[in-house]
């Protein structure tokens, strides 16, 4: 019996000469994926030549430029999605 009072005033003891200190905010940072929307991921387009004449070279070279916008203009979306 005297053991468990003398253990108990010991800890009582102990508990004075700590000070108790107020809970700290601690902020944490978490890293999010964020999901690409299928339709940013389809492929690049790619026009194919239909025969070999100087009208279908320039139809070719601005197909292959629109295409080209387009994609460029899909790939920047896709690094927006960054938080």
């Amino acid at each position: 019996m005297r053991a468990v009072v003398l253990i108990l005033l010991a800890a009582l003891a102990g508990c004075k000469s700590a000070p108790i200190l107020p809970p700290k905010v601690v902020e944490v940072v978490v890293e999010k994926l964020v999901p690409v929307p299928k339709s940013l991921t389809e492929p690049c387009q790619q026009p194919a030549k239909q025969d070999s004449t100087v009208k279908e070279a320039v139809r070719l070279a601005n197909a292959r430029k629109a295409a080209l916008d387009e994609c460029s203009g899909r790939m920047q979306k896709i690094r927006s999605l960054t938080p």
